[in-house]
């Protein structure tokens, strides 16, 4: 988990891991061996990143900043924001004609479809450095803006291609007697594909706590594969290898053993059993052939939903169960958990910077301490009742009794899958729904039984003579989604649907929660007494958190190095100064949607061309480029002043916050004097006009001075109080 997680913190955390593994193999008494496990971890994980370093820092070399001829694969395809145009990942394989091998991302990409070759002339640049841990964490290693000379070149060669077509054929399948937003789910939860869902129903789903659901995850993963092997145990398939080294000849056993050294957790210090009942080795083989269908099964479930970072995750869970259904050894659930993420960061140690990576890989961590606190209640249940003079219970109460524990269950499994995920989502800058866990008890249930229903909906609809068994089973999930969508919309309207977060606070907030638990744990606090104490904790960490936020403005510089675009964020209301550009777009979009809005309640365009078609969704929209030229207009929104001017050929942005008076540029933007201002939101235009103290920027431009270090691209201001940048 360190190797996986660590690289990406910084120089400092890893340096503070390294001293606290080597103080811990010095000073640890028995436990040292732990300090060096932490050390091995540490340097192995510092290994992956300066391995994956390079190889990007390669790429930026030598394509960065360019333009090139490009041949390339159509890997996934997103509606475009004109109906001539898609936003596609592109798997490159030749850049002005020598074989090439990376990934980029095109927001402006003329019609095509995914499993397609395509050929053109695009300039690539690299991803902002706030924005390249996602990107490269998808393997995209540039920005592609289309410019000139596009040709489709046929269907795509290799497997990806091969699968992207077949997640294409199984969405229009399943989706040809369906349509709104049971279509959108019903592609999304089935087949990964994402173009059909509307904005609103995705932001309903964020808000209900569920958008998790319309993710393809390790909970797909696990459901198809228990789908497709109705002979075995669904729910313990995985520990297959226990049962036949349980029930193994001796004289076999003895040889795996001393063979592979092997040795079982509870079988280790007893004599390997005999056969029972005619068991033979046959039967082992025939398992093993078992456990390879899975594997296939996550295989192309990864390529059908482009290999994202949480579906390999899932599968390569499923294939360490595999290997255990070979090997006859259990396949622990949190081993299996950490060396996927080990396996993942070894190829790419950006993986693991995946949002979704890390939310499957916290409630997968989640799901197992519920799953574990549940059994514990049940057995301590059915330990006092099977005691020497206990009552029998009547019927009816033994059939209330197990419903109880199914909703005991499924409630903690819920609560630690959502206090698991919940780190991730505010440490992400992400919003969060308080009513994930009512959520997760409510409809969760759905999504096996209407998954079940989708994937034969989807298979049956590709053969014309299942027509009928296609139908059946189309109505049936387009009814479970349907109850599904209404919850999630349901939800979404009720008051603080959606809470976002200071990072820094919400860490400090965590780790007391954290530490809450521990105490707990140690001390054996009993439940009733503990879950109260740790939800009125949380109460008041996040209430005092939104009061901390009050009134707090919030500058981000957003997007790419060329267009940096700049949000400035108050009291759940947003202020874009909109730069366009290669993904400014979907930057902005992405902004607003992890923290909760909607929509910007003013957008500034800032070119001087502008297109209404190209810009992100906003209550009221202004255009300096379309002023008579010297001329300005004032607008506020909160504690939020704009002073918009426009000369001949630029305009630029004076904003007023208290007393911080800040400036933005675009073009050639000139004043007989210059301005004095305490902040610059610096882009490629020339600042001429301003004098400032201090600098925002998403990297370095030709008007800097060579000496001058890494700027800040986040500003915190309060009114009547003071700034921090970060």
């Amino acid at each position: 988990m360190i190797a996986a997680f660590e690289p990406q913190a910084g120089f400092w955390p890893l340096a503070a891991l390294f001293a606290w593994g080597a103080a811990w193999l010095l000073f640890g008494g028995k436990s040292r061996g732990y300090g060096l496990w932490l050390l091995l971890g540490a340097a192995l994980g510092l290994g992956f990143a300066l391995r994956t370093g390079a190889r990007f820092d390669a790429l930026d070399a030598a394509y960065g900043g360019r333009t090139v001829r490009l041949a390339a694969t159509v890997e996934d395809v997103q509606p475009g924001y004109t109906r001539a145009t898609v936003r596609a990942r592109l798997r490159v394989r030749q850049a002005d004609g020598a074989p090439a091998a990376f990934c980029c991302y095109c927001d402006a990409l003329p019609l095509c479809e995914a499993g397609e070759k395509i050929g053109g002339e695009f300039s690539l640049d690299s991803p902002a450095a706030a924005d390249a841990p996602g990107y490269y964490a998808d393997g995209v290693a540039f920005l592609a803006g289309y410019e000139r000379q596009f040709e489709r070149l046929g269907a795509g060669e290799g497997f990806r291609a091969w699968s992207a077509r077949l997640q294409s054929a199984l969405s229009a399948a399943l989706c040809q007697g369906l349509d709104g937003d049971e279509a959108g789910a019903l592609a999304a939860m089935i087949v990964g594909d994402r173009s059909r869902i509307s904005p609103e129903l995705n932001a309903a789903y964020r808000a209900a706590g569920l958008s998790h659901v319309l993710v393809v995850s390790g909970m797909h993963v696990t459901i198809l594969c228990g789908v497709a092997l109705p002979g075995l145990d669904r729910r313990r398939w995985l520990e297959t290898g226990q049962k036949l080294a349980a029930n193994l000849p001796g004289r076999l056993g003895r040889r795996l053993y001393r063979r592979w050294g092997l040795r079982l957790a509870q079988l280790q210090l007893a004599a390997p059993r005999p056969a029972r009942g005619g068991f033979h080795p046959g039967r082992v083989w025939r398992k093993r052939a078992a456990a390879l269908w899975p594997v296939a099964l996550a295989a192309l479930l990864c390529g059908i939903t482009g290999f994202t970072p949480s579906v390999l995750r899932a599968g390569a869970a499923v294939c360490i169960g595999a290997l255990g259904v070979w090997l006859m050894a259990p396949a622990d659930p949190l081993t299996s958990l950490a060396l996927g993420g080990l396996a993942m960061s070894a190829a790419n140690s950006y993986a693991v910077c995946d949002i979704g990576f890390e939310l499957s890989f916290a409630a997968v961590a989640g799901t197992l301490a519920g799953a574990a606190l549940a059994r514990r209640q049940t057995a301590r249940r059915a330990r006092l009742e099977e005691e020497p003079g206990a009552p029998r219970r009547a019927l009816p109460l033994r059939l209330a009794a197990r419903l109880g524990a199914a909703v005991w269950e499924a409630a903690c499994i819920s609560l630690c899958a959502s206090a698991a995920t919940f780190p991730v989502l505010v440490l992400r800058g992400l919003s969060t729904s308080p009513y994930a866990l009512l959520s997760g008890v409510a409809v969760l249930w759905l999504v096996t039984p209407m998954m079940t229903l989708g994937i034969a909906a989807s298979l049956a609809g590709m053969v014309p003579a299942l027509w009928p068994l296609y139908r059946l089973c189309a109505a049936g999930s387009a009814l479970l989604v349907r109850a599904l969508n209404a919850w999630a919309v349901w939800v979404a309207g009720w008051p603080g649907a959606e809470l976002a977060f200071d990072s820094r606070y919400a860490a400090a907030v965590c780790l007391g929660l954290m530490a809450l638990c521990w105490l707990a744990y140690r001390w054996r606090v009993r439940l009733r007494v503990f879950l109260p104490a740790l939800a009125l904790a949380a109460g008041v960490g996040i209430g005092a958190g939104i009061a901390l936020d009050r009134d707090v403005v919030r500058v981000e510089l957003i997007g790419g190095v060329r267009t940096p675009s700049v949000v400035l964020a108050q009291n759940e209301q947003a202020v874009v100064l909109y730069r366009g550009g290669s993904g400014g777009r979907a930057a902005v979009e992405n902004w607003l949607a992890r923290h909760g809005l909607r929509e910007a309640a003013v957008l500034v365009d800032l070119r001087m061309e502008p297109t209404r078609t190209n810009q992100p969704p906003a209550q009221r929209v202004m255009t300096p480029g379309r002023f008579e030229p010297f001329t300005d207009f004032q607008t506020e929104r909160g504690d939020i002043r704009l002073d918009m001017m426009r000369s001949g050929q630029g305009v630029a942005v004076l904003v007023t916050v208290d007393r911080w008076r800040l400036a933005a540029v675009s073009g050639d933007f000139e004043l007989p004097a210059a301005l004095a201002v305490d902040w610059l939101l610096a882009s490629p235009s020339a600042p001429g006009a301003f004098r400032w103290e201090a600098a925002l920027a998403l990297g370095r431009y030709d008007w800097m001075r060579p000496d001058a270090g890494p700027a800040p691209s986040v500003l915190l201001l309060r009114p009547g109080g003071g700034a921090k940048t970060r």
